[in-house]
């Protein structure tokens, strides 16, 4: 269930990138220290790539073993 969990969040990240992308915002998420004013910005839709990937990978494994 991790995989398919993790595969159906990475495509909500992915969805919820392109419904903001036709509102005409910007989804995005900040990995830097807005303190010291450093912005890392990483897209919903890489955030959501990465996920469904681990996800598929997981379970491929889940069903070789």
């Amino acid at each position: 269930w991790l995989g398919r969990a993790s595969f159906a969040a990475g495509l909500v990240f992915i969805s919820a990138n392109i419904v903001m992308y036709l509102m005409g915002l910007s989804a995005s998420y900040n990995l830097g220290d807005p303190s010291k004013f450093e912005f890392f910005l990483i897209s919903f839709w890489h955030i959501g790539i990465a996920l469904a990937c681990i996800g598929m990978l997981i379970s491929l494994l889940v069903r070789r073993f």
